[in-house]
């Protein structure tokens, strides 16, 4: 077998794992887009104007989005709302790391607020824009109101933006720092 048939015969094996290497997507966390709330604006339009369904439990999040969350934030563990949680520092490790408070769904934006532990219990936002390859643009900050409704949601953007903290230019949903 000559040098060049090998090569042929190399790149007919090469090939289709080289394609199919291209289209596997990964999102990666752009903290400056988030933090100086470049992408808050579209995701606001996108919840004045979508329709969205609420859903009740966490099962409700697709499988896809789980998964690039737990490959974002190196791990990403979620009860359903009522269910234990690690809520404080003596609870065990073996419980999930956040219990859910609100989830709600458009054909491309997931809306959930959830609640996380430690030495207080803090209550974050998390909107994810999808399409069906994965998560094109994300959006987290905390909430201060245990929202309701995408109404709630857009009620509680327009406020947290209209007055901010303090000395801060950011809206007070937002503390300078990315946590999922």
């Amino acid at each position: 077998m000559t040098k060049s048939m090998r090569f042929i015969g190399l790149w007919i094996f090469l090939f289709p794992l080289i394609i199919n290497g291209q289209k596997q997507y990964e999102f990666t966390i752009d903290s400056s887009r988030i933090l100086d709330n470049k992408n808050l604006d579209d995701f606001s339009r996108s919840l004045k104007t979508g329709n969205f369904y609420v859903y009740k439990t966490k099962d409700s999040i697709p499988a896809f989005i789980m998964t690039q969350l737990g490959k974002l934030a190196n791990g990403f563990s979620i009860a359903n709302p009522n269910e234990s949680y690690q809520c404080c520092c003596s609870s065990t490790d073996s419980l999930p790391q956040r219990q859910l408070s609100f989830l709600a769904k458009s054909n491309d934006v997931l809306v959930l607020t959830y609640k996380t532990g430690g030495v207080g219990v803090s209550l974050h936002l998390l909107m994810i824009r999808f399409d069906k390859s994965g998560i094109v643009d994300l959006w987290s900050g905390y909430c201060w109101n245990d929202v309701k409704s995408i109404k709630d949601i857009v009620y509680f953007i327009e406020e947290s933006k209209r007055k901010p903290l303090p000395g801060r230019k950011r809206p007070s949903i937002q503390v300078g720092v990315v946590i999922l």
